[in-house]
């Protein structure tokens, strides 16, 4: 079995965010098995994770993403706010929970080298796994600061690092995520095609210039695939490959 082609950018099929998630989603219920899928969004929507949802409208500006044609939505896995649109990449990746180690943050580390591996494969040559005390320290720089954009930036998926996930030098390249279920876990990855400072448009910020930081800080923060010379045939290998090959891990 391949993974899915469409006549659509990178042959990905651009599907709706609200129904990807939920598609996504549904690959809990066959845990028994390991699944991939890849997507992109067909149109542009502010995804929170399940931990912030009690917070959503003071993170989201709802009126802002009414404006300009934007979703705001929910999903299962944690994790802050991001944009998602048909500048990510997305993957999800179902295996049986049994493969899992129970140490959550452990979890992931067979994605992020997996990840940084085909990523190098395709000429992203400083394409990296964070390492557990690098995000931390990171984390906890900005939590020591006493100002609106860090505890902006801690609301969302890329702004901040985690342990795990791809940057290229110190910018986030591939965010992670997980749901887990008694008999399966999903892992959910986004690759960016360009960085994330668009999504400063859609937080509540309290004036406008820590919306202009705060897009700033997002674009030094964050990098796209796109900038960084990689072909689009060569992209096509990364989502086009077998699914097994995105299913080895070390346990």
């Amino acid at each position: 079995m391949r993974l899915p082609r469409q006549d659509t950018s990178m042959s990905l099929p651009a599907e709706d965010p609200r129904d990807a998630l939920i598609r996504d989603e549904a690959m809990l219920e066959s845990g028994a098995r390991p699944m991939v899928r890849w997507w992109m969004a067909s149109s542009p929507a502010v995804v929170v994770g399940l931990g912030l949802r009690h917070r959503l409208a003071s993170i989201v500006d709802a009126e802002r993403c009414k404006a300009a044609g934007v979703q705001i939505l929910e999903r299962r896995a944690g994790g802050g706010a991001l944009l998602l649109d048909e500048r990510m990449m997305c993957g999800a990746v179902c295996v049986p929970r049994a493969s899992v180690p129970e140490d959550v943050t452990e979890s992931y580390r067979w994605l992020g080298d997996l990840l940084a591996s085909r990523l190098r494969t395709l000429g992203v040559a400083d394409a990296r796994r964070v390492e557990i005390d690098e995000a931390r320290k990171d984390v906890a720089e900005l939590k020591s600061r006493d100002d609106p954009l860090a505890r902006i930036l801690l609301a969302t998926c890329y702004g901040a690092l985690s342990p795990h996930e791809v940057v290229v030098g110190n910018a986030k390249l591939v965010g992670l995520a997980q749901v887990r279920r008694r008999h399966a876990a999903l892992f959910q990855f986004g690759i960016l095609r360009r960085d994330q400072s668009p999504l400063a448009d859609f937080l509540q910020v309290p004036h406008e210039s820590v919306r202009a930081e705060l897009r700033a800080e997002l674009r030094r923060r964050t990098i796209g695939i796109d900038a960084l010379g990689v072909e689009r045939d060569r992209l096509d290998s990364l989502i086009s490959s077998e699914p097994d090959q995105l299913l080895q891990r070390p346990w």
